[in-house]
Formats: C-alpha cells, sequence, structure tokens
C-alpha cells in the first residue's frame, strides 16, 4: 500500500504525536508499503528519512511553538500530490491541528480514504480562558469535521478514542501507542527509590506536585533522590521551587536530555507521573516498564490496563499530593517485579503497524 501521512510535526521535532507517526512510518515501511510524509517547519525540504520520503512545506502564524498553519492552496497541492502518487490511504493524527483539517479536505478531493488518528482524550485543558474556550471552538467545529469524515478512526487508548466518539466519530477503535523495545531485557540494579519525571515544565503536567510529593517523603525519612527531565517555559520555576524546598542535593533539573540520557535516568527506577492534562496515551509509561522500571501515576489513558496485564504500576486514588505520597511509599514498601519480556512485546512498534496495515487493508476493502 500506498500511504501518506499528513501532520503538522515530524522529527526532528520531538513529541509524542511526533514519535507516534516517526515510528509508525518507519514500520510500514518495514512492511514493504511505500510512506510518504507532508509535514510544517520553517523551511522547506525534501529528505529521506530511511524508506520514508519526508516534504516540508513552510508553516506560517506560529503559536506557541506547538500549532502552525499551511500555505493558502495547500489542500489543492496536496489533493494533486495524492493523486499524482496514487496515494491509497491519507493518514492524519489529531483533531485540532491546521494539518489534519487540509489533509481530510485534500483527501477528500483526491477521492482517498483517510484514517484519522486521535492522541487527545478530552478538550485542552488550560486555566487561560481565551485558550480554553478558543480550542474548544475548533474541536467542535474543524476537529468534528476530521473526525467525523474519516474512514477509520482510531484512538491511542480507550479514554482517547471515547472522546473521538463524543466529538462524533463512527466506531472508534483503540489503536494504542507503542514503543522500540531495548534488545535484550534490562539486568542492572533496582533502584526503586530514584524518583524520575519525565515531561514538559508546563501547568498541568505534575513538576509541582512531584517536587512537594519528593519534600514529603524526604521530611518522612525516606531515603530517595529524583530526576526531572525536560525543558518547558516553567522550568526555572521548578528549579526555585526545589531549592525553597531544600531539594538541591536531592533532585537533578537539568532540563532537555536525550533520549539515550532518558533511559538511562528510567533503568530500574520510578517514574512519577503527576499530569493532569488531557493525555491520549503516554508512551513514557511502556518506556519506563521496558527498562526494567516501575510506575507510579495519577490515574492516566492507558495506566489501568497495564496495572491489570501484571505491569509494576500503581494508580493514586486521587489527584492530589498525599494521594501520590501513599502510592509511591506504598511501591518503596513492596516493589513490584519488573515486567515481562513477553508482556512488553504486545507494546512494540512491529505488533501495532502489522495492526495499523489490518486496518487500512479492511478501510480499502470496504
Amino acid at each position: 500500500m500506498r500511504f501518506a501521512m499528513v501532520l503538522n510535526t515530524y522529527p526532528p521535532r520531538l513529541g509524542g504525536v511526533e514519535m507516534h507517526a516517526f515510528n509508525l512510518a518507519d514500520q510500514l515501511t518495514q512492511l514493504g508499503h511505500k510512506v510518504w510524509v507532508l509535514t510544517l517547519d520553517s523551511k522547506r525540504s525534501i529528505r529521506q528519512d530511511g524508506k520514508v520520503q519526508v516534504l516540508t512545506g513552510i508553516g506560517h502564524l506560529p503559536i506557541a511553538e506547538v500549532i502552525s498553519y499551511p500555505a493558502l492552496g495547500s489542500t489543492n497541492a496536496i489533493s494533486r500530490f495524492l493523486k499524482a502518487k496514487q496515494i491509497d490511504v491519507v493518514s492524519t493524527h489529531t483533531r485540532f491541528f491546521p494539518m489534519s483539517f487540509v489533509g481530510a479536505r485534500a483527501a477528500q478531493k483526491a477521492h482517498v480514504p483517510y484514517i484519522h488518528t486521535e492522541h487527545g482524550s478530552n478538550f485542552v485543558n488550560n486555566s487561560n480562558p481565551i485558550i480554553a474556550i478558543g480550542s474548544r471552538v475548533v474541536d467542535l467545529s474543524l476537529g468534528r469535521y476530521v473526525i467525523t469524515h474519516a474512514a477509520q478512526v482510531l484512538g491511542v487508548s480507550e479514554a482517547a478514542a471515547n472522546f473521538a466518539g463524543y466529538l462524533g466519530a463512527k466506531d472508534p477503535q483503540v489503536f494504542y501507542n507503542a514503543i522500540n523495545l531495548p534488545e535484550t531485557s534490562y539486568a542492572g540494579p533496582q533502584r526503586p527509590n530514584h524518583l524520575v519525571f519525565i515531561g514538559r515544565m508546563v501547568e498541568g503536567k505534575g513538576w509541582e506536585t512531584y517536587l512537594r510529593c519528593l519534600a514529603q517523603l524526604r521530611d518522612a525519612g525516606q531515603q530517595v533522590t529524583g530526576q526531572m527531565l525536560g525543558d518547558g517555559a516553567q522550568l526555572q520555576a521548578a528549579r526555585d521551587l526545589a531549592a525553597k524546598l531544600k531539594l538541591d542535593d536531592v533532585v537533578d533539573i537539568p532540563g532537555r536530555v536525550s533520549p539515550a540520557q532518558v533511559r538511562q535516568a528510567i533503568a530500574g527506577a520510578t517514574l512519577v507521573n503527576p499530569t493532569v492534562l488531557s493525555e491520549g496515551f503516554q508512551t513514557t509509561l511502556l518506556e519506563a516498564i521496558a527498562e526494567g522500571g516501575r510506575v507510579v501515576t495519577f490515574p492516566v489513558p492507558g495506566a489501568q490496563l497495564l496495572e491489570a496485564q501484571g505491569a509494576p504500576v500503581n494508580i493514586t486514588s486521587a489527584r492530589t499530593v498525599d494521594s501520590l505520597n501513599k502510592a509511591v511509599t506504598a511501591m518503596l514498601r513492596a516493589p513490584k517485579a519488573p515486567a515481562s519480556r513477553e508482556l512488553l512485546e504486545q507494546w512494540s512498534w512491529p505488533v501495532r503497524a502489522r495492526q495499523y496495515q489490518q486496518i487500512a487493508a479492511r478501510v480499502l476493502a470496504n
């Protein structure tokens, strides 16, 4: 089959949607399919990423380094591209990105079915009323259009699929996020008392809750250490709070680090995930488990399923510092055994790409 992914951002930009698309594209080519990626950045370019051809247009009117808009006429240009390349299936990701709407309209003009994957599990959660209201308007207009006109809608978790259904998706299907597994199972030391936070230092991600929990644990005599990995607008605020809580010698806050450094940090450790954002399915949960670690998390999509499958996951009873403290303390008292290789393999990208292949074949058959 011949696939065209139409999305706002793609690696080297890093994020959950970008890495999902990158790994899916790569694995589809490993199965023998052809994949083109049409995306936006600050410069126009054409490059080859392995077997995937990436065509980049210029993004305009950038908002918070997250959303930008394609040039006028992009819908017609992409439609012509789809016809010229004889694309079988178009792939779009996340309902509120402008390129998702452009990709949907271009696919319709070219008479090509498109599969939409939803990565969010609710409306955008933001304390700024302008952003909250504006994003909801987009969701209920352009986002709803993208979702209701897709040949198939996928959600990266049950919550994401249910949200897509709320927006009008016909028979949304769960298509879980996945990871690239390490070649061998982790055999290093277990260090459950090393508590790691991974994510952007922004409102709602939980960095403040993490630090206050760490301080409570230290005050209670727990010999825990910490790391906070990620950048963001509130990175300095996180460092300031760590100093205020007298955690300077306890927690390391380097900002953004490489993927290899992230894996090293979470190996055998405990990932602490107190986010209240509308996450779809955080691959950091899987990555921590794959590196021989364990997870303590607020209730988020996918966590309950992982726990039910036997993964070393503790879920808090509420989204509070005290509840997080209790869940971490329980994990420290009785650390759960690392996940088996068999459990992890069902969350790998080769397995997920074969599922996507089957979904696309069914769409074309119908």
